[in-house]
């Protein structure tokens, strides 16, 4: 039984897992740890999605370049640490400055985004995409601070986001690693 499936659709799946979903359920993960007063368990888990989201950046499904391996692996933990430090430590520390601060900083992250994924990840993003991350991300900022609210159905919400990107990530990842070891026991 010979299963192959395009490397770059399993790259992709693994990027959504370890780049998007799992980051995203740390977030959410990492705002009950602050809100209950254990703000250093946060960053922990800050760290560690960072770091899964680096290495899966470095996952392109094409011939491996070590040095932009390592450039996608450092420059994406880095970024991504620090901006789900900063969204965790602005929506716990600044409290009652109203929603439009919110819905700026939302939209600053959204741009921050962009400029990132297109100069520094090197990533054909269109110009006209920042006429959807902008809004996308003002108003995720506005559902991250009613989330404070219900932080006990964020934590569900994020175990299931957990478990869904752990899943792609490492489905993805495992059937890669398979087709690899395959093909080369086939030649």
């Amino acid at each position: 039984m010979d299963i192959q499936i395009n490397q770059q659709l399993l790259a992709e799946v693994l990027q959504i897992g370890g780049q998007y979903i799992i980051p995203i359920a740390s977030l959410l993960r990492a705002l009950y740890s602050g809100a209950r007063g254990r703000l250093p368990e946060g960053i922990g888990q800050i760290i560690t999605a960072a770091t899964v989201a680096g290495v899966s950046a470095g996952v392109s499904g094409t011939q491996p370049d070590f040095s932009e391996i390592i450039r996608d692996v450092f420059s994406n933990t880095v970024f991504t640490a620090g901006l789900l430090t900063f969204i965790v430590l602005y929506l716990l520390r600044v409290t009652n400055m109203g929603r439009i601060l919110d819905i700026v900083i939302g939209g600053l992250i959204g741009a921050a985004i962009w400029v990132f994924t297109v100069y520094v990840l090197q990533q054909p993003w269109p110009i006209w995409f920042l006429l959807l991350i902008i809004p996308a991300c003002a108003v995720g900022m506005l559902l991250l601070r009613f989330a404070l609210r219900q932080i006990k159905r964020v934590v569900r919400v994020a175990t299931f986001l957990l478990v869904v990107g752990l899943g792609l990530a490492i489905g993805a990842g495992g059937f890669m690693l398979f087709q690899t070891i395959t093909r080369s026991l086939a030649l």
